[in-house]
């Protein structure tokens, strides 16, 4: 292929991701709004709260003062922020908190389609084949569910960033060098964006492995490559790493919610015929398509007793399974396991799979029928787009509906406030509270004991979370806030005498607090999980701040010079290998 003919096909490759990205994003945010969620809400807050650090020239805190009523809880310290900057960034330029929700999810597809492409196009030259994978992948409903539904943005980032690191695996296996630096970079990125994910993924490249060791093929070298794959996706990651770690060893926190959830395969069945997806726990699916393309692989293990997409299938169909409440998951809530939560979160993985296994199996059987693969992708890509349409029709519904019935009832509230426009992005920034990350009672048990019912209920296991939060709920309401920032909150409370009192603010140790009462610098100190100091009789005014160390931003930059030299380094190896083979051709 001559050099005018690769931009031609790389331009027309460009074309086709972006337009497949606006087809992706688009019905979420038909109609001038968006279906938020509970989990939406609270990245609407970390959103915010980065906002407007970078709008005021400051770096981001860990600390969220803006959202979570205000208690100043450390989620941006535990849940990495850094992959969020292509939400904000689009804000910071169009000044529109619904614009940039919106390029910030255009963003993340595009991000998911072009890593999806290079994993394909890594293992097959048939573009009929590899363009069907990446629909596969992309339009997959379980894809769609965890950016539109349960809006978990974390998972959405590692959705987007998994095939990349697969793509860097097989590049080492491949022997070659370029593999160390894009496993580094997907695992570099997944790291900056879930740490849960991370963790899924760590594991899956660590049976992986095991695999290759059993079959004799994995060798010293690649030992070697993969070792410091991991050393600079650990530098690439290390503020957002250094941050979980630290606070966790540091204060002894409320985990998210311990349960463990499989999923029910005929909630899931009657989701999956009516392509329905809603926000649910167990009822998750991967859509009708891309649901049959792995019953027919399967199918296909009886008659076809040879080729690599054989493994990837079983591997495919085995966790699928695996996902299922076939296995009694709850009884496993009191271990490790359960900060899985959900066994739904297994199908990335399986998505993934069953997208190599696709395109591995057909260029087995030497696929080339171009109808046939047309037919199949825009089906694929209708139960995608469709699926997406209909929640969000269903949420203009409710919206219109609430609209309508003049008693605030709580049903009414929520649908309200969940068809977020520009109008209501901050009562939404502010609307959502949770007991993840605040400090934990000293008097809750290390070991829980397992209670079926709490075990298998997500409401009940979420109210017995809030009980283990250190947090004094009816003197915080004594208190009256008025203004929060990305760095500081401000409160008024009446006194009729001088006392010691606790602010209604989480105290973190290993922390810089300033806390200013009535204009003057107080002394506090760290009480049941709160700061505490003394406020005179009459009116008051706190206002408690936090300070940067330099020891953060110093980890950022560290992380930002891993990526650059990273990518830098890949420029230079494809350039030096474009003028060899350049040189080649010239017979020099």
């Amino acid at each position: 292929m001559t050099f005018s003919r690769k931009k031609t096909h790389m331009a027309l490759v460009t074309i086709t991701i972006i337009i497949l990205a606006l087809l992706s994003t688009y019905p979420a945010f038909s109609g001038h709004f968006f279906a938020i969620n509970s989990d939406g809400q609270v990245h609407l807050a970390r959103l915010e709260s980065l906002y407007q650090a970078l709008r005021s020239g400051r770096f981001p805190s860990l600390i969220n003062f803006i959202g979570f009523d205000n208690h100043g809880i450390a989620v941006n310290a535990m849940y990495p922020w850094p992959t969020l900057l292509i939400f904000v960034i689009p804000r910071l330029l169009f000044q529109s908190p619904m614009l940039g929700l919106a390029v910030g999810f255009l963003l993340m597809n595009i991000f998911t389609l072009t890593n999806a492409y290079w994993l394909a196009k890594s293992l097959s030259k048939n573009r009929l084949v590899l363009w069907l994978g990446v629909l596969a992948y992309q339009f997959n409903s379980y894809h769609f569910e965890l950016m539109f539904t349960r809006v978990a943005i974390g998972e959405a980032f590692g959705y987007a960033f998994l095939p990349l690191v697969i793509f860097g695996l097989f590049k080492i296996w491949k022997n070659d060098q370029l593999g160390i630096v894009w496993l580094a970079i997907g695992m570099g990125l997944v790291g900056n964006s879930h740490i849960l994910s991370l963790l899924l993924f760590t594991i899956l490249i660590a049976v992986l492995e095991l695999i290759r060791i059993i079959r004799r093929k994995f060798t010293r070298r690649e030992f070697k490559q993969l070792l410091l794959s991991a050393v600079i996706s650990i530098l690439m990651a290390s503020y957002s790493l250094y941050n979980v770690i630290t606070w966790g060893l540091n204060n002894k926190l409320v985990t998210p919610t311990p349960i463990l959830l499989g999923m029910n395969p005929s909630y899931g069945l009657t989701n999956l015929l009516n392509n329905d997806i809603t926000e649910s726990s167990t009822g998750a699916h991967m859509g009708l398509a891309v649901t049959l393309l792995l019953i027919y692989l399967a199918a296909q293990l009886f008659s076809r007793p040879t080729g690599q997409w054989r493994y990837w299938t079983i591997g495919a169909l085995s966790l699928w399974i695996l996902a299922q409440n076939w296995i009694n998951w709850p009884h496993f809530a009191t271990t490790p396991v359960s900060l899985l939560q959900f066994t739904m979160r297994i199908l990335t993985i399986v998505s993934l799979l069953i997208m190599i296994g696709l395109i591995l199996f057909l260029n087995q059987v030497n696929w080339n029928s171009t109808a046939t693969t047309i037919f199949a992708g825009l089906v694929i890509i209708f139960i995608g787009v469709s699926g997406v349409t209909q929640i969000h029709e269903r949420a203009a519904q409710d919206f219109h509906w609430a609209q309508h019935h003049t008693q605030p009832t709580t049903l009414v509230k929520r649908r309200l406030i969940r068809h977020l426009t520009g109008r209501n992005y901050l009562a939404n920034v502010n609307h959502m509270t949770m007991p993840d990350y605040h400090i934990q009672k000293d008097t809750v048990r290390t070991n829980p004991s397992f209670h079926p019912q709490t075990n298998q209920n997500f409401q009940l296991a979420l109210q017995q979370n809030w009980r283990k939060v250190a947090f004094d709920w009816k003197g915080a309401r004594q208190f009256n806030h008025f203004r929060a920032t990305d760095q500081t909150v401000n409160f008024n409370i009446t006194l009729k005498q001088q006392r010691s009192v606790k602010l209604p603010v989480v105290g973190y140790h290993h922390v810089n607090y300033q806390v200013i009462v009535n204009g003057n610098n107080t002394t506090f100190w760290h009480s049941g999980g709160q700061l505490k100091t003394k406020l005179p009789a009459g009116s008051n005014k706190v206002e408690v701040s936090i300070s940067n160390e330099s020891r953060h931003l110093g980890l950022f930059i560290l992380s930002c010079f891993a990526y650059l030299i990273s990518l830098g380094y890949v420029f230079f190896y494809r350039s030096r290998s474009r003028k060899d083979a350049q040189a080649t051709r010239s017979g020099y």
